[in-house]
């Protein structure tokens, strides 16, 4: 058995740092660029295996020299890679720029990542029924994570989805149904609801109002501020511990893997959220995407240093 499945996406990233945002028109030298792996499904993928799970990752990438940068990573994140063949189209790549606080914008070229179809998922059935957590985003195609969340809901396996792109217009409650847990952020949060939530009072409300709309259980990112949440009968919110921030590329999805990783393992509600979330701030703390989330002896080490280990949590 498998700990975590993900289907999605799988970007080569090119960040450049950015000593500020440049004008319309205007050239601005970046400090530094880095190339490396990116993709909010190989991010999440990455994110579950540095933190000790068994991860399979089901995604597309080109015959080009970026698709064998992208596998060779994945390997070395020991990530087990389920490609799609996409012959006909380049890796899909992913244009970074990160400003000097830490916050970015992000142009997507798709590529290989939009074959990935519903038929590629068949095939790869009985890897998901044999998963514990199913994670999705959505980098892929809606109808492909739904053909992934019908077979593992058959299969009592836990679905969790990111819903990020923000899809426009906002996916309906029919699809929404299909998942056990979502985790939109603010934006998110705001276009299924129309009220962004500003506090961690306002997400925890918003968690809960958006069960409303079919999933079992909701939480809402607030980046920094930290989230809020409710899933069966635990309801709450949770600070981020407060880290000098110098990238905040993919935090999200650390968040994701991280997630997928304890509730794979058995930890409770509360337990999985505070471990997902000081694994996110870590991970701000650090360049890049992928490369950036923590190892489960780094999260530890982290914890020690804030005086509360989130490996070692009891809290219900």
């Amino acid at each position: 058995m498998t700990d975590v499945v993900v289907v999605g996406s799988i970007n080569v990233d090119m960040t450049s740092y950015l000593v500020r945002w440049p004008g319309v028109g205007e050239t601005v030298t970046a400090i530094n660029t880095r190339i490396g792996l990116g993709g909010k499904g190989a991010n999440q993928a990455v994110a579950a295996a540095r933190l000790d799970s068994s991860v399979a990752l089901i995604g597309a990438i080109g015959s080009d020299s970026f698709g064998r940068d992208a596998l060779d990573r994945l390997r070395r994140a020991n990530v087990h890679l389920i490609p799609a063949p996409a012959e006909t189209e380049a890796t899909g790549m992913a244009f970074i720029d990160v400003g000097p606080e830490g916050g970015n914008i992000i142009r997507l070229a798709e590529g290989a990542n939009q074959t990935l179809s519903p038929e590629h998922i068949d095939s790869n059935a009985k890897t998901i029924a044999n998963a514990k957590i199913l994670l999705l985003q959505n980098e892929v195609s809606i109808e492909t994570s739904l053909r992934a969340a019908e077979i593992a809901r058959a299969h009592d396996v836990r679905v969790i989805m990111d819903p990020a792109p923000a899809p426009v217009p906002f996916w309906s409650k029919d699809v929404l149904q299909a998942f056990d847990v979502i985790t939109p952020n603010a934006h998110e949060a705001h276009l299924i609801l129309g009220a962004l939530p500003q506090t961690l009072s306002e997400a925890q409300r918003a968690a809960e109002e958006l069960r409303d709309f079919g999933p079992r259980g909701a939480i809402v990112t607030m980046g920094g501020l930290g989230v809020g949440w409710s899933i069966g009968t635990s309801r709450g919110s949770m600070a981020a511990p407060t880290v000098p921030t110098v990238d905040t590329v993919a935090a999200g999805d650390c968040f994701n893997g991280a997630l997928a990783t304890f509730l794979a393992q058995g930890a409770e509600i509360c337990d999985a959220i505070q471990r997902a979330v000081y694994a996110a701030a870590l991970a701000t703390t650090r360049h890049g995407a992928a490369e950036a989330t923590p190892t489960a002896n780094e999260l530890y080490e982290f914890g020690t240093t804030l005086g509360s280990n989130p490996l070692e949590s009891s809290r219900v």
